[in-house]
């Protein structure tokens, strides 16, 4: 599952912004800002540590509020691709190891 959405102004107002629902982690991408609620379980996949490196490079472990990734709205969408399909796999994986 993968929800997405983007602030008509592409910054992050704190006031306006919704909360993620629980089990889901607001990043925000690209030069515009774009903001992206992802689940949590993503955060486990080697695709997206690479990004978690380069936030962490980029900004430090210290950043406040929602997490910013210094990467392209592109090729987040990408990797996002491979994270839904490889999320999909260990589900339908799990499912049948427990039949």
């Amino acid at each position: 599952m993968l929800l997405l959405g983007q602030l008509s102004n592409g910054r992050r107002d704190q006031k306006s912004v919704q909360r993620a629902p629980k089990g889901f982690l607001a990043v925000y991408v690209g030069p515009e800002l774009r903001r992206f609620v992802i689940p949590m379980a993503y955060l486990s996949m080697p695709e997206f540590r690479v990004l978690m490196d380069s936030a962490a490079e980029e900004y430090g472990y210290e950043q406040e509020g929602a997490l910013e990734i210094p990467c392209e709205e592109e090729a987040f969408e990408e990797i996002l691709l491979i994270c839904v399909e490889m999320h999909r796999m260990m589900l339908k994986n799990k499912k049948r190891t427990n039949k």
